[in-house]
C-alpha cells in the first residue's frame, strides 16, 4: 500500500561543468488519503503509506493526533525507544551497506543483519542496549569503550580512518579521497542548515503556513534548508573543521551520521532517549508533532473536527533536502567534470549523502 513515489533529478551539463539541477518529486501528499478518516484509523494507515521510517511516521501520527485532541501522548517511552532504534537501523544501513557499495568496497552484510535484529529485540523490550553500544564501538570503530573520544578536528578524525581500524574506516577514507578531488567554478552555494527547532518554535514560526504547498516544498524566509544529522551536529568543532576543509559536505554528512549513531547508542544504553518526539497543541485545535529521524526533521500537522481528521499534512526530511532550490542543486551546480561516468558517480554520492526516503532516477541533459 506504500505511496512512495519517486524523485526525478535532471543534471544540466555542458561536458565540463554542471550548469543546473532540476528536482521533481512524484511523492503523493498524504492528505488525500487521510482527510475524513477517524483519528484511530489514520494512525493505523500512516505506517502503511510509508515503506521507510514507518515507526517514526506512526509515532508522529499518534502524538500529533493526541495533541490535536488535547490529550497526553500514550506510551511515550515506548514510542521514543522505537524511533531511536529505527534511526539507528537506518544509519547502519547506510554505513555498512549503501556507502560501501557506492565506493566499491565490500558491504558488512552479516554485521548489519545481526545489529538490525538486536535493535528489533530492544524495541520489543528484549535485547541488551549496553552490549550493543559496546559492540558498535568495538567493531565499527575498532576501539574499546575507554579508548574512543570524539575527535575535535578533521586531522584527528583522519588519523582514525587512515589507521584502518573498524568496519567504517575504509568507507570514510574512500569518501574523503573522492571529495578531495572535486573542483568547482567559484564557491558552492550550499543552503543553510536547519536550526534545532522545538515543536513550539516551529508552530510559532509557521502558523498560517501549514498548507499543501508548504508540505510539498517547505522553506524558511523564502529559502530552502538542509535537515539531518549534519544540521543537528554541525556545531561540533570536528564538523566545523571538516566543513572548512571539505566544504562540499559529503564527508561532513557521513561523519555526522556516525556521530548520531554513536550518540543514539549511548542514549539507548542509558534509557535517555527523550526529546526525539515533540508535540504541541495550537490555539485553533490543531496538533503538531516533530520527530527527529535519521534523515532529519519529520513534521505532522493535524486538525480534527466532528471527530474526524479534517486536515493532515506531512512534511518529511526529503521535502526539505530535495527542494528544487535546496541542498542538491546548491552542492552540484558549478561542479567541474568532463567525464560522464564520474559525473554520475558524484551525483549519486550527493544523493546518498542527503538520503532520500524514496527511489530516484537521474537524467543528464547536455547543454
Amino acid at each position: 500500500m506504500s505511496q512512495a513515489g519517486k524523485l526525478h533529478l535532471r543534471i544540466v551539463w555542458n561536458g565540463s561543468v554542471v550548469l543546473g539541477v532540476g528536482v521533481r518529486s512524484t511523492r503523493p501528499q498524504a492528505y488525500r488519503l487521510l482527510a475524513g478518516r477517524l483519528p484511530e484509523n489514520a494512525i493505523r494507515l500512516v505506517p502503511l503509506l510509508f515503506s521507510v521510517c514507518g515507526k517514526a511516521q506512526q509515532a508522529a501520527a499518534i502524538v500529533a493526533i493526541s495533541a490535536a485532541q488535547g490529550m497526553a501522548t500514550p506510551q511515550s517511552a515506548t514510542l521514543e525507544r522505537s524511533v531511536i532504534c529505527e534511526a539507528m537501523q537506518e544509519h547502519l544501513w547506510r554505513l555498512l551497506l549503501d556507502w560501501p557499495k557506492q565506493l566499491g568496497l565490500p558491504p558488512a552484510q552479516q554485521q548489519f543483519v545481526r545489529w538490525h535484529g538486536e535493535l528489533n529485540a530492544i524495541v520489543a523490550g528484549d535485547g541488551n542496549a549496553q552490549n550493543l553500544r559496546a559492540e558498535l564501538q568495538r567493531e565499527l570503530l575498532g576501539v574499546t569503550d575507554a579508548a574512543w573520544d570524539t575527535p575535535d578536528s578533521y586531522a584527528e578524525m583522519s588519523k582514525w580512518w587512515n589507521a584502518g581500524q573498524g568496519l567504517c574506516a575504509a568507507v570514510f577514507a574512500a569518501l574523503d579521497e573522492k571529495e578531495k578531488l572535486l573542483n568547482f567554478v567559484g564557491e558552492t552555494q550550499a543552503c543553510d542548515l536547519m536550526p534545532q527547532w522545538s515543536a513550539p518554535d516551529i508552530l510559532q514560526r509557521y502558523t498560517g503556513c501549514f498548507d499543501h504547498k508548504f508540505a510539498a516544498m517547505p522553506q524558511q524566509g523564502g529559502k530552502a534548508l538542509e535537515t539531518g544529522a549534519l544540521a543537528h551536529w554541525h556545531h561540533l568543532s570536528l564538523l566545523q573543521d571538516t566543513l572548512r576543509i571539505r566544504p562540499s559536505r559529503l564527508l561532513a554528512r557521513l561523519i555526522a551520521r556516525l556521530l548520531d549513531l554513536l550518540d543514539s547508542a549511548e542514549a539507548l544504553a542509558h534509557e535517555n532517549w527523550t526529546g526525539r518526539i515533540q508535540a504541541v497543541t495550537a490555539a485553533d485545535g490543531a496538533g503538531l508533532a516533530v520527530v527527529r529521524t535519521a534523515r532529519g526533521m519529520l513534521m505532522h500537522h493535524i486538525r480534527i473536527g466532528a471527530e474526524r481528521v479534517t486536515e493532515y499534512l506531512i512534511v518529511a526530511p526529503t521535502e526539505w533536502n530535495f527542494h528544487p532550490q535546496g541542498a542538491l542543486p546548491g552542492g552540484l551546480i558549478g561542479l567541474k567534470e568532463s567525464d560522464a561516468r564520474r559525473l554520475m558517480e558524484t551525483v549519486k554520492h550527493y544523493v546518498l549523502s542527503l538520503d532520500p526516503c524514496v527511489e530516484f532516477e537521474v537524467e543528464v541533459a547536455h547543454a
